[in-house]
């Protein structure tokens, strides 16, 4: 059975650049395929802008409604990547 990946962006083009190579990567290096339901995850990836209004918060809200999932799966991975992730990395731990 395929390992699924689901990646949500907020942010300018260039996040969904990011994110659309981050996905392209996983799926030739490790298999992959991406869905658009985070509960079917095995790997899910949040992608953020700072520039974007209240981006801080949203990302937070998000890793809230995530931590949920990963409490029914304990080996979910959850990463955060762009802006936000740089600027409030210590917290997000």
């Amino acid at each position: 059975m395929p390992k699924k990946l689901h990646i949500k962006t907020w942010g300018c083009q260039m996040n969904e650049y990011d994110s659309s190579k981050m996905a392209e990567l996983l799926d030739d290096t490790h298999g992959y395929i991406v869905t658009e339901h985070p509960e079917e995850a095995d790997v899910l990836l949040l992608n953020t802008c700072s520039i974007r209004e209240k981006a801080q918060e949203k990302v937070f809200h998000q890793l809230g409604r995530w931590k949920k999932l990963k409490q029914n799966k304990p080996n979910l991975i959850i990463g955060v990547g762009g802006c936000v992730a740089s600027q409030e990395g210590a917290h997000i731990r």
